[in-house]
């Protein structure tokens, strides 16, 4: 325990003044290894994964939207990742955060075996527990992504950085996917979710190790140490901080809405088999790889307002899709939608 609490707390550990081009150099090729292997976990546990398992599991329509709803609602512990900066780093909170992640999500793995001596209300209270955590413990961790980011990126071209980190996770989300597809194939059953989910939090716990090697300057440490008011105050006063930060929440919290609802209406709603379900869950993810291709080309010469105005135009059209959905199941216009959805999405965080 000793051991473990010094791998994530250090140990009278000391952070220079800045880095050097070799140590960012080495910190982008960790942070393009921690987002290859992030995309296996996130494909094998967020969104479409969980939202089947937890149908397959007896969750009603409403638990299931609360389970989906986690990821949104949890937002405000991002602000318990400041003072974790502030006392041991970027990295080593961003490490714990997702450590812990993938230790709830474990949890969700048990659901079936008590569903054998327990009531369905057990099962499902095991199941928004292990998801209240993993998305608890996501936010806290995500609130050192910008200033690790920050520091490792190129000052010159910070957007084919970014880019480039959605694109491999995306990628290895869509392989990750499509092997998951293909197991569904032949199988569909319970126990194949519980070893999906068994992969992704053994490769997560994994992944977040790998966080704790990403170099840092004491810059995130002095940034975390700034008061939350007077940050507020900026944020509120400046026109311009005012503006983006309403129109990425505006954006992420739609995704966060809306994404989630298109797999319970497919699978509840048009009554299609996990096989199909899955189907359309690739689809998203192509969508969100060709967006990160996209952005990469364009991000650093058009700026991100326009694209931030495109993305969130076709989150609209996608909402107004669903909200006049039509009765019969129609799978290449469907089809054609998650796509639009994923596109949006990943162009939104990017």
């Amino acid at each position: 325990m000793n051991s473990l609490g010094k791998l994530f707390f250090g140990d009278g550990q000391s952070f220079p003044s800045s880095l050097s081009k070799e140590e960012r150099q080495r910190g982008r090729r960790l942070f393009y290894r921690f987002y290859t292997l992030n995309g296996i976990s996130v494909a094998c546990l967020m969104h479409n994964i969980l939202v089947l398992y937890a149908i397959r599991s007896g969750l009603s329509d409403s638990m299931v939207a609360v389970m989906a709803s986690f990821i949104h609602l949890t937002m405000p512990f991002l602000l318990l990742g400041k003072p974790a900066i502030a006392r041991i780093g970027a990295a080593r909170t961003r490490a714990l955060g997702w450590f812990s992640r993938y230790v709830s999500a474990s949890i969700m793995i048990l659901a079936p075996f008590a569903a054998n001596f327990a009531s369905q209300a057990v099962v499902t209270a095991i199941i928004l527990t292990g998801a209240f955590g993993f998305a608890a413990f996501r936010s806290i961790g995500t609130a050192a992504i910008t200033p690790l980011q920050g520091e490792v990126a190129e000052s010159k071209n910070p957007g084919s950085f970014l880019a480039t980190t959605q694109i491999r996770q995306q990628t290895t989300y869509f392989i990750t996917m499509a092997t998951v597809i293909a197991v569904f194939w032949y199988v569909e059953e319970l126990w194949v979710y519980q070893l999906v989910l068994g992969l992704g939090c053994a490769v997560g716990l994994y992944a977040s190790t790998i966080t704790l090697r990403i170099p840092e300057s004491h810059s995130p440490l002095q940034s975390a140490r700034k008061s939350f008011g007077e940050m507020l105050r900026k944020s509120v006063v400046e026109k311009s901080y005012r503006r983006l930060m309403f129109a990425w929440s505006a954006g992420v919290s739609s995704c966060t809405i809306l994404i989630p609802f298109m797999m319970i209406t497919v699978k509840n709603g048009y009554d299609v088999s996990d096989f199909a379900a899955l189907i359309f869950a690739l689809i998203l993810v192509l969508g969100g790889i060709s967006s990160g291709h996209l952005s990469r080309k364009i991000l650093d010469v058009v700026g991100a307002r326009l694209l931030m105005t495109l993305y969130v135009l076709g989150l609209m059209g996608t909402a107004v899709f669903w909200s006049f959905a039509p009765v019969t199941f129609i799978p290449v216009a469907v089809g054609a939608i998650f796509f639009l959805a994923g596109f949006c999405e990943i162009g939104i965080r990017v």
